[in-house]
């Protein structure tokens, strides 16, 4: 954007007033062409904005992930910030549901908590053991964690709705052969924790408890963040699994794995860290497990408009999508733990096509007038027209830097549309 329009109003004119008259009318003119266009790109025709509170909630899972939200989003925990009682009793309605499913806790640890630090708090861990395992047990960690930033903030899709999820895939899980399972609600992943010793990811992962071993044992980490909002109306039914691209046999599984009513769009992470205003950078617990060459799956539906607001509650969740997550992660452990040989790692490997596949299928949506994310601009639309001849001319192409740049462009932008930043047509 352009100085001159940072500047308040009555300094742009003082600016211009103190130029000779011509530069003056110059200057005038361009900024008024300029405003003009900036309120013609605004008048473009969209669909309206997803509002979840019209979706029905009918399943019985629905039901119940709506009651986990609606308890750890309470305003009476007051947003879950780390070393509250609000935190602390999120924390114990985690351990209580974990015992309720069945879930159970690690002998060392005496109990379902891993202390981080009495001022912090703790992890929440419970297990589903391995069976039939005569040689070291393989672990699968899933996890979420449950922290928010403090009230007004209640943090119902950042991230009770990933909490909500893990709760109810252990209650639906069998045990399986060949792997343990370790169900995760992490403690302190907000800033000012989040990359420090007091993360609640890095402290489990640097004090993995006994049972589970050295980190080599660890088949796979899933990881969940952001897993109930939605803004337009397209990805109500969907998310999007990142990471598992670094890892052939787990991104196998993951594209393989379908359930009615639910798309998942496989993207590289390298796109999901392409973030609007911060530039390349990680966000979630995903990052400790992929800083040590660990086989990792990230799962999002992506940022709202409601993120870090204090209009993120419980109402403005789709419930029946977060449904329909619980039921493919069941089908995705119940084939991971088919698999004996442990996941390889490849920090360089990229699944280019299916990337260009999944923005192409968004970009193709966003460009007709019945499906335009709400509030594209003129220019934001432009953009993605010359988005969409692009992908469509990569398709089936090598993964070229230039081309995983200008592929980090297009979902800077979407990312930006889907959340209703401004100026996505900068990117």
């Amino acid at each position: 954007m352009s100085p001159l329009l940072r500047m308040p109003p009555l300094l742009i004119v003082n600016s211009l007033v103190r130029r000779d008259r011509m530069a003056c009318l110059r200057y005038g003119v361009s900024v008024l062409f300029l405003l003009l266009c900036i309120s013609a790109a605004g008048c473009l025709r969209t669909m309206d904005a997803l509002d979840p509170r019209g979706l029905p909630i009918t399943t019985t899972s629905a039901r119940q992930l709506h009651s986990h939200v609606s308890f750890l989003a309470n305003p009476a925990l007051a947003g879950r910030q780390p070393g509250t009682p609000g935190n602390r009793q999120a924390a114990q309605y985690i351990e209580d549901q974990f015992r309720r499913v069945g879930l159970q806790p690690l002998p060392s640890l005496g109990g379902y908590r891993q202390s981080i630090s009495d001022r912090m708090g703790d992890n929440i861990i419970g297990i589903i053991p391995p069976t039939d395992q005569p040689g070291p047990a393989r672990w699968i960690v899933i996890g979420a964690h449950f922290d928010h930033l403090g009230y007004p903030f209640l943090g119902a899709d950042d991230n009770a709705s990933s909490v909500a999820i893990l709760i109810e895939t252990a209650r639906n899980l069998a045990a399986l052969s060949r792997h343990g399972i370790m169900f995760v609600a992490f403690n302190s992943e907000e800033s000012p924790y989040f990359g420090t010793t007091d993360m609640g990811s890095q402290f489990l992962f640097h004090h993995l408890p006994p049972e589970v071993g050295p980190a080599g044992n660890l088949q796979a980490a899933i990881i969940m963040d952001l897993m109930g909002g939605a803004h337009w109306s397209p990805l109500k039914e969907a998310i999007f699994a990142t990471g598992a691209e670094k890892s052939p046999a787990l991104y196998r599984r993951v594209t393989h794995t379908q359930v009615p009513a639910l798309t998942v769009f496989p993207v590289g992470i390298h796109l999901v860290e392409e973030i609007p205003d911060r530039g390349h950078k990680a966000f979630s617990d995903y990052d400790v497990f992929r800083n040590h060459n660990i086989p990792f799956l990230f799962l999002s539906a992506a940022r709202s408009p409601r993120y870090h607001t204090a209009g993120d509650v419980a109402s403005t969740l789709t419930y029946e999508r977060m449904a329909a997550t619980v039921e493919w992660l069941r089908r995705l452990l119940a084939v991971m733990a088919q698999d004996e040989e442990p996941y390889v790692f490849d920090a360089q490997r990229v699944e280019f096509a299916d990337e260009a596949a999944s923005f192409r299928a968004i970009v193709e949506q966003a460009l007709h007038e019945e499906t335009r994310i709400p509030g594209t601009s003129r220019w934001s639309l432009w953009k993605l027209e010359q988005d969409a001849e692009w992908l469509r001319e990569v398709s089936g192409g090598e993964p070229t830097p230039q081309r995983l740049e200008r592929l980090e462009r297009i979902s800077i932008r979407v990312q930006c549309l889907i959340a209703d930043y401004s100026g996505c047509f900068t990117f």
